[in-house]
């Protein structure tokens, strides 16, 4: 990919950092700039285009513009267990730290199975250099998330990300598994920059859009459980840089697999210290 120039000092900012090397200045986040590429705009545009043909012919014109438009404004989530979100909730010093640096730091040890080996494949094509930055999300259109990551949900504040996340059509590491494909050439029209979220949300789900479809089926249109995690169905969001529990709108909690003690202290860390709603599902 090629490198960026920086509007102060004319030099080249490499893919991988986020500001000039030669004068400091900040620049655009990595994944921005990858799914900001005029190959990736311009592929994404024509699968876009070739999906609203499609649904057109079938009857779907309408219904497809409804999705589009409340996938428009459809969160970020990201599901774990509450354990976690206790410990993001003692103060907004904690921070919400990729995998990689988990492991770097000791704190947590490598999964060492064949699905890590993937997901390493997969964080190095799709972000070179800066793997250890990204964490990982996925778009809905409610307030749930992917029930294999845990029995909590986070919703993220739009402002918190907005600037620094980039969406991919689907499971990245599942995508390369089942494509086989040239790490160093990943077919374009993928991902997309955060204000084109709900393109790349129609291009996954045209499919099992009809004209009888209802508004109450979108949000498991875009997002639904699978058997495993690598059944899952979601549009991937890839965020860089830290977040804390600042960066959380509300949370949802499922009450059939927390214990009441539990719930009652993450409500009340959450709402009265960092004015995050919670909801008991």
């Amino acid at each position: 990919m090629t490198a960026l120039i920086c509007t102060n000092c004319g030099n080249d900012i490499p893919l991988a950092i986020e500001r000039c090397p030669h004068c400091g200045l900040p620049g655009i986040f990595p994944n921005v700039r990858a799914a900001s590429l005029a190959k990736e705009v311009a592929a994404l545009d024509d699968r876009y285009k070739n999906v609203r043909d499609g649904v057109r012919e079938r009857g779907c014109d309408s219904v497809a513009n409804d999705f589009e438009t409340k996938a428009a404004n459809s969160k970020a989530v990201i599901s774990r267990p509450i354990g976690e979100i206790l410990r993001l909730a003692a103060n907004d010093k904690q921070l919400y730290a990729s995998y990689y640096q988990l492991t770097d730091a000791g704190m947590r040890l490598p999964d060492g199975d064949g699905w890590a080996v993937l997901r390493g494949v997969a964080d190095k094509a799709l972000f070179p250099g800066y793997e250890k930055h990204i964490r990982f999300a996925a778009l809905a259109l409610d307030d749930k998330g992917l029930s294999h990551y845990g029995e909590c949900t986070m919703v993220l504040r739009d402002k918190m990300i907005r600037h620094r996340a980039t969406v991919f059509e689907e499971n990245s590491a599942v995508f390369v598994k089942r494509n086989l494909i040239d790490i160093e050439n990943l077919p374009a029209g993928r991902r997309a920059v955060w204000e084109n979220r709900s393109k790349a949300a129609l291009v996954k789900s045209a499919s099992k859009l009809q004209p009888t479809t209802e508004p109450s089926e979108y949000p498991q249109i875009l997002l639904q459980d699978g058997v495993s995690s690598a059944d899952d169905i979601f549009v991937e969001v890839h965020i860089w840089g830290p977040m804390t529990i600042r960066s959380v709108e509300k949370i949802s909690i499922d009450r059939k697999k927390c214990r009441g003690n539990a719930v009652f202290k993450a409500t009340a860390l959450l709402s009265k210290k960092f004015d995050v709603g919670v909801m008991v599902i």
